[in-house]
């Protein structure tokens, strides 16, 4: 068996894998990451697909500029001179026709749109500035009651669970009122960019800050164990293509989900309300739809919202972006779509709804060529993210020196990738203020 020691070993090389131990590797911490598969980045990396550049699961670096993805490579040293572009706010579809939306004010234009009169309208501003800048609602009731409290207009309710899909992606009636608008204000007037090269270049750059700084990344090989003696982590087995490995390390980040740390640390190590709390958490499921055309199907590059189809659609074209993303006279659009019920649907009937929400939005659709080149479903191990709502306290867990990053345990109010980076950043701080590197 090969032996090696380290500071910090780190399980999985996903975003918040990578984020933290690039943070600690700067922090001159001598830190290991483990990857199972012989590629980093999880579902943050693009990949070649019939000679498109798509999406494993990440699209774009949600928050502009102040994004934690990018003040995460500024804080480390990392490139972050890689060509990007903002997309404009999406057009959306309202009572049939296309509405560009203004730089500022996009949701009161928005509401201004879906109201049946001036003092509806002011009525539902008034009660959203309120839960923004006053007190934001309860989380034992789901936005869409709270909405409904408001008003019972079926176009307003549509604009909102619209966005939740695509933001949140979850359903209206599914989200928390708090959660909602947590999630709301701090995504509000953020402008989403993305790399010419898709999100690669960022999962390369921390890459080579912790190579840069003694840090060593070793793929192909899956974490076995995480070893625990007196309620302490102390280091990690693993396995190689052809060896074994036991990892020395005075602390150890996970960032494959907490139950998977559950499992590898030893139940016997957690106590029975934390291990409660963790069987509680639910990954989330959806749907990503890829659709070729000979040409676009929409000419905006921020694409188009219609909330007023079965599945509340958005579709991109994000070959407009960069046209690199596709062969040359090809496009391509993306679509996510949230199931009816997070975790009782079909998922062949979801299909069908996107088939019929596809037509309706683009009539024309045969007739440019277009076809769906790839139907994805996220869930079980390779989710959307495995846990809605994040838990931020499960960070820590009840082992000492024994950490969780990754989506299932993002900040409140962050999403995505941004999120995990965020969380990676707190992580990486509470290491730092524990123990010093190298003693």
């Amino acid at each position: 068996m090969e032996k090696k020691s380290c500071d910090v070993a780190v399980i999985g090389s996903g975003l918040g894998g990578l984020c933290v131990a690039a943070r600690l590797s700067h922090a001159g911490y001598k830190t290991i990451v483990l990857e199972k598969m012989p590629i980093l980045g999880g579902r943050f990396i693009w990949v070649d697909y019939k000679g498109y550049f798509i999406p494993t699961g990440a699209l774009t670096i949600y928050y502009g500029e102040r994004d934690p993805v990018l003040l995460t490579l500024k804080d480390v040293g990392g490139g972050t001179d890689f060509e990007m572009k903002a997309l404009p706010s999406p057009k959306w579809r309202i009572g049939g026709k296309d509405y560009e939306m203004p730089p500022k004010g996009m949701l009161w234009y928005l509401i201004s749109l879906a109201s049946r009169d001036k003092e509806e309208e002011e009525k539902v501003i008034r009660a959203l500035r309120r839960s923004f800048r006053w007190q934001e609602p309860s989380d034992s009731i789901t936005f869409s009651e709270w909405l409904l409290r408001v008003t019972d207009n079926r176009a307003i309710w549509n604009v909102f669970q619209a966005w939740c899909v695509q933001i949140v992606g979850l359903n209206l009636y599914e989200v928390s009122a708090g959660d909602m608008v947590r999630c709301f204000v701090n995504f509000a007037g953020a402008q989403q960019l993305v790399p010419r090269n898709g999100l690669n270049p960022i999962i390369d750059a921390l890459a080579k800050v912790i190579g840069d700084n003694t840090g060593e990344i070793l793929t192909s090989v899956r974490a076995n164990r995480i070893v625990v003696n007196d309620g302490i982590a102390e280091g990690v087995q693993a396995t190689g293509p052809d060896f074994e490995l036991e990892i020395e390390a005075r602390a150890v980040v996970s960032d494959i989900g907490p139950k998977k740390t559950v499992e590898l640390a030893g139940e016997h190590n957690f106590d029975r309300g934390y291990l409660s709390e963790v069987g509680e958490l639910r990954p989330l499921a959806g749907f990503w739809f890829m659709v070729s055309s000979n040409g676009p199907l929409y000419d905006w590059p921020g694409g188009l919202y219609a909330p007023e189809s079965r599945r509340w659609q958005l579709g991109v074209d994000y070959s407009l972006a960069s046209p690199e993303f596709a062969p040359p006279g090809k496009n391509w659009m993306g679509f996510y779509q949230a199931p009816g019920h997070a975790s009782l649907y079909d998922p062949r009937k979801e299909y069908e709804i996107f088939l019929a929400d596809l037509a309706e939005m683009f009539p024309n659709f045969r007739e440019q060529g277009a076809e769906v080149l790839l139907a994805r479903h996220f869930c079980s191990e390779w989710p959307c993210v495995r846990a809605w709502p994040a838990s931020e306290r499960h960070q820590k867990t009840p082992v000492e020196n024994l950490y969780n990053v990754g989506d299932a345990v993002n900040p409140v109010g962050w999403i995505a990738g941004s999120g995990v980076a965020e969380g990676a950043r707190i992580v990486a701080q509470e290491i730092g203020t524990r123990t010093k590197p190298g003693t």
